[in-house]
């Protein structure tokens, strides 16, 4: 396979990947309003675990003698502290621009982290299509801004908890590598988030649950089309792109989430989003291409990530 092939190869994965994760903040609004966070978050991930158990058995995928426990800390904090942070957030009056705005910055940080662990050169071009790219973020959403509710210091405090949990987890799983199949990823670390979400729906919430037609039709698509396939996919990129790399694809996940909403929602794309559309695929391209390391133009698109040093998973 050509350096060529493989680059077509990881943009299409990548693009699939920004679609379905997309949909999932349009997804969520259908199932939100019935269920309290916790108890919603647990009924998903439950589903998720499940549903992959049963593939597993089927499939007979074989289960690894070790790399559990990151397994399970990464799946905690990349799928339940990121869900928790978002959907709080959101249950409690923030808005969808405040979210996304928040969460836009997870590309810089996940970039942070690997600079200072790998110690590498900063490059001036990658920090400012970094820039770049909240930059687009932020035309996308401002006259969500504008009218914005809820902005108190506890959304505002959940909204960086789901910020963190998502690069910490990203960053975690890449650097520890269990290197487990798909369905076993998924299964180990929906299952634990699920266990998770349900200790703090016991703790914390009183457990309300109208069971509508539109929450099963939200809860399903968020187990099978975002738990499942979302993250497979971006478990697939995890293994072949750099952290930094993969991070920058979340900055596209406003653009799948708003152009969703368009006919989902009827919330028709205004002029400043198609803008800042385009100014983040523009700082997207930019950093994932000063990101190769040089010497590299003509070669792969998917080596041996060095970015982040890996272990045997043990």
């Amino acid at each position: 396979m050509t350096g060529e092939t493989k680059n077509l190869k990881v943009s299409l994965i990548a693009l699939v990947f920004v679609i379905l994760y997309g949909s999932g903040f349009v997804g969520g609004r259908y199932g939100l309003p019935y269920a309290e966070p916790f108890y919603y978050l647990a009924i998903r991930f439950g589903a998720t675990a499940v549903i992959l158990f049963v593939l597993i058995m089927c499939l007979r995928v074989s289960w690894p003698r070790s790399g559990y426990v990151h397994l399970i800390l990464s799946g905690i904090l990349l799928q339940g502290v990121f869900s928790v942070g978002v959907f709080y957030a959101l249950y409690h009056g923030m808005t969808p621009a405040v979210s996304a705005l928040i969460i836009a910055l997870q590309p810089i940080l996940v970039w942070l982290m690997v600079s200072v662990v790998t110690a590498r050169k900063v490059r001036l071009l990658s920090v400012l299509a970094l820039i770049g790219g909240v930059v687009g973020v932020a035309i996308t959403v401002y006259r969500g801004l504008e009218s914005s509710s809820g902005l108190t210091p506890t959304n505002i405090a959940f909204g960086f908890l789901g910020l963190v949990g998502l690069s910490a987890g990203q960053f975690y799983y890449q650097l520890k590598n269990p290197g487990a199949h798909l369905l076993i990823n998924g299964c180990v670390q929906s299952g634990s988030s699920a266990v998770v979400m349900l200790i703090g729906g016991l703790i914390f919430e009183k457990g309300i649950i109208r069971w509508t037609p539109e929450l099963l039709l939200s809860e399903l698509w968020m187990s099978v089309g975002v738990s499942i396939g979302a993250l497979s996919l971006l478990f697939v990129l995890m293994r072949s792109e750099s952290a930094d790399r993969v991070a920058s694809y979340f900055y596209g996940v406003p653009i799948a989430a708003g152009l969703i909403a368009w006919p989902v929602l009827g919330q028709r794309p205004t002029l400043s989003e198609i803008i800042g559309f385009a100014v983040i695929m523009v700082s997207i391209t930019v950093f994932n291409r000063s990101s190769r390391p040089p010497g590299t133009k003509d070669a792969p698109a998917v080596p041996a990530d060095t970015s982040v040093p890996a272990t045997d998973g043990s």
